[in-house]
């Protein structure tokens, strides 16, 4: 399914503003019916998009570079919210990786899409089956230091998300 979606969101934004950077396309999810997408666009926008082997469903692209912008020495960025098979809260990690997180105090998948700005931010996906509310609570991982921070998923939906206390 990857290779027909990918050739599909390639085909749509090849030759517009919002083509990939030299990076390219990165992989946020995949489901049975499609994927979603995340990219850089060569002028450092950040874009997303869930596709179909045969159309683009919903596409966004940030109007401005860098935004938001990269903080330092670090910070915790919501990004976009994608519809797959469940609500995907992509996010920026800025000088820092993410070694766990957690919802509720249950450990939470988050995945790894890649690196934007430079090298400076590294984007993450969490996915849940439906609209979450509250914050996750992310371990954080900066030069040998170890932190934790929550990010703020939103205020819609049924499930909640607490950090632990």
């Amino acid at each position: 399914m990857t290779d027909k979606t990918h050739k599909t969101l390639t085909t749509s934004v090849t030759q517009s503003p919002d083509a990939p950077g030299p990076q390219g396309l990165m992989l946020v999810e995949v489901w049975p019916a499609g994927a979603a997408y995340a990219w850089e666009t060569r002028d450092q926008r950040l874009c997303s998009a869930t596709v179909t082997a045969t159309m683009v469903r919903e596409k966004s692209c940030a109007t401005r570079r860098l935004d938001p912008p990269v903080t330092s020495p670090s910070g915790l960025h919501p990004i976009f919210t994608l519809f797959t098979d469940g609500w995907v809260r992509l996010f920026g990690a800025d000088h820092q990786q993410v070694t766990a997180a957690t919802c509720s105090g249950t450990p939470l998948k988050v995945r790894k899409v890649g690196t934007v700005a430079g090298g400076a931010r590294t984007l993450y996906a969490a996915w849940f089956p439906d609209y979450t509310k509250g914050s996750i609570e992310l371990t954080l991982s900066d030069g040998g230091t170890t932190s934790k921070a929550p990010l703020a998923l939103g205020d819609a939906g049924d499930r909640t998300c607490s950090p632990a206390s």
